[in-house]
This record gives structure tokens, C-alpha cells and sequence, in this order.
């Protein structure tokens, strides 16, 4: 899983989970889903301080669940002109829990764009990851120990938004963070972005994730969201009932998930729905630099 990355155009690097930091050419820092502490319920995810955040103009959110959302007001409270933008229904409860300033935030829809001097952010709408337990107000994932629901999970479920960036110099980025439903490779097809930033889940098929990229057409895909999961999956084994009897029977030995497996698997479609793509698993926290032409890659 290798890539060829230059000396000019946008620097990326992974933080964990869905959380990306993006650089453009012109010097402005772009956060994606800030899960910066790392933990849950004794989940521990790559935890990467935010005083090594040196800048954010703006602050995009998939949606508001826990390990996308863990760190929005402490990043406001650290950069408080930093623009943010959060799906349209969750943006109350997402201020309401952590007390945001709602001065400088953006309630993003399907369909909509916002154009700033050195990029555009095109939204897309998208779906959550499913359960075979199916997603209710009354459903235990939602309901806190009193009784109340809990606005942050239940609207992290119900409502999801995907972002296209274009950066002042032409470096197209799609931020993909849901779940590949039969629309998804409609909606998202044709839009050929340089970089296509794609949640990965052992819930999803890896054919399906193969068809959307190919839809997509994308030059570069970095998977995310794995780390997570086989976190999550060491701590809570059960949690592997939730994905398709295949991939258990696949990938699931001695009561472990078998992410290598799954992850060759996955670039194994990948390539051949899409053999010019390429699929780049990149380190926690390291930066990398990417330069395209019209034609893909410079040289």
C-alpha cells in the first residue's frame, strides 16, 4: 500500500480515527473530527495532544458522535475565530453539551457550498454505519442511565454530511465518513478527487467499498476509522456480532478480528475495480505531502 508523495500541493496527516489536519498550499489548517484525547470507556485510540495543533481556520464535522466530535470546544477555546461547521440538526445539541460559541458556525445540509477566499466546501449528505439492532429513540445505545436520551448519540445516527474541499490551487479532497448504501456510489460518482479521505468498517462489504471508490474515482484513498474498531474490538469482542456473517466466517479466527486480512482484501477489490488508484495506509501523526496535475501525480 504505497503512495508517491512531493514536495508541493496540501499536507495531510492522520490523527486517529476520522481526525485528519490538513494544511493547503496557502497555508491554511483545515481540522476533521476531532477525537484528540483518544479514550472512551477505557478505549485508547492514538491520543495526540492539542497543543501540537498549531493553527485551525475551520473545523468540519461528519457528525457528532463521541469519536468524531470529542474536542470541538476545546479546540474553539484554543482558536476562537476557527470557522465550524456541523450537520444542521445536530449543531444544537453539539452546542448545548459542550457550551460552543455558535458565533462563527456554518449548519451544513446536502447540496449546500460555502466559498471562502482560498477554498470551497461542497456537502454532501450521507448515512451512518447500521446495526442489526436497528437505531431508535428508545434503543439502549441512545438512552442515558436516567431515563433521558442522549442527544449526542442519537444524533450522530440520524444525520450525516460529507465534504468535498477545494483548495485555492485546484487540490480537491473528499471527506467521506459514512456508510456505503446503495446511493452513496450515485451520489458521490463522477466527482474524481485527488484525495479521498474513506471510513472504513468490518460492517461494510469490501466489494461495496471497491464500487464506491471506483464511482468516486479518486487518484489517492486513505481508509480510516479502523484504528477505532480494532481497538474497540480487543475490549469488546461482542461488538463483532454486528458485522455480515461473511465477515465474521472471513476474518473473525480465535475470537480476534483479522485486520490485515481485511484490509488486503479490501485494496485486493480496490484494485480491481480500480488498478491506476491508489491506496495509502498511512503512520498515526505523521505528516505527508501530496502535488497533482491535471493528468494525477506529478512527477
Amino acid at each position: 500500500m504505497n503512495a508517491e508523495f512531493l514536495n508541493n500541493g496540501v499536507r495531510l496527516r492522520w490523527l486517529n480515527t476520522a481526525g485528519f489536519e490538513i494544511e493547503t498550499s496557502s497555508g491554511t489548517h483545515i481540522l476533521l473530527d476531532p477525537f484528540l484525547d483518544g479514550v472512551y470507556k477505557g478505549i485508547t485510540c492514538y491520543p495526540f495532544s492539542i497543543d501540537k495543533i498549531e493553527k485551525c481556520d475551520h473545523l468540519l464535522l461528519s457528525h457528532i458522535h463521541f469519536d468524531h466530535a470529542q474536542n470541538v470546544g476545546d479546540l474553539q477555546h484554543r482558536f476562537p475565530a476557527l470557522n465550524l461547521f456541523v450537520p444542521d440538526l445536530s449543531a444544537d445539541p453539539l452546542c448545548q453539551v459542550q457550551d460552543l460559541d455558535c458565533a462563527r458556525l456554518y449548519r451544513t445540509r446536502g447540496g449546500e457550498s460555502f466559498r471562502f477566499d482560498d477554498l470551497t466546501i461542497e456537502c454532501f449528505t450521507g448515512r451512518h454505519t447500521e446495526s442489526p439492532r436497528g437505531y431508535r429513540p428508545s434503543g439502549k445505545d441512545f438512552v442515558r442511565p436516567d431515563g433521558s436520551l442522549d442527544k449526542m448519540m442519537w444524533f450522530g445516527n440520524l444525520e450525516l454530511v460529507n465534504y468535498l474541499i477545494t483548495t485555492g490551487d485546484g487540490t480537491r479532497i473528499l471527506v467521506w465518513a459514512g456508510m456505503t448504501s446503495p446511493d452513496q456510489k450515485y451520489r458521490l460518482a463522477d466527482l474524481r478527487p485527488d484525495i479521498a479521505l474513506m471510513h472504513i468498517s468490518p460492517k461494510q462489504d469490501f466489494e461495496e467499498f471497491a464500487a464506491l471508490t471506483e464511482a468516486i474515482g479518486p487518484k489517492v484513498v486513505i481508509p480510516h476509522h479502523y484504528d477505532f474498531t480494532e481497538c474497540f474490538f480487543k475490549i469488546v469482542p461482542a461488538a463483532m456480532n454486528d458485522m455480515s456473517e461473511e465477515n465474521r466466517r472471513q476474518f473473525v479466527h480465535n475470537g480476534e478480528f483479522d485486520f490485515p486480512a481485511y484490509m488486503q482484501a479490501l485494496e485486493n477489490a480496490c484494485r480491481r475495480r480500480a488498478p491506476g488508484m491508489a491506496l495509502l495506509m498511512p503512520e498515526h501523526h505523521k505528516w505527508y505531502r501530496f502535488g497533482f496535475c491535471a493528468a494525477g501525480p506529478l512527477e
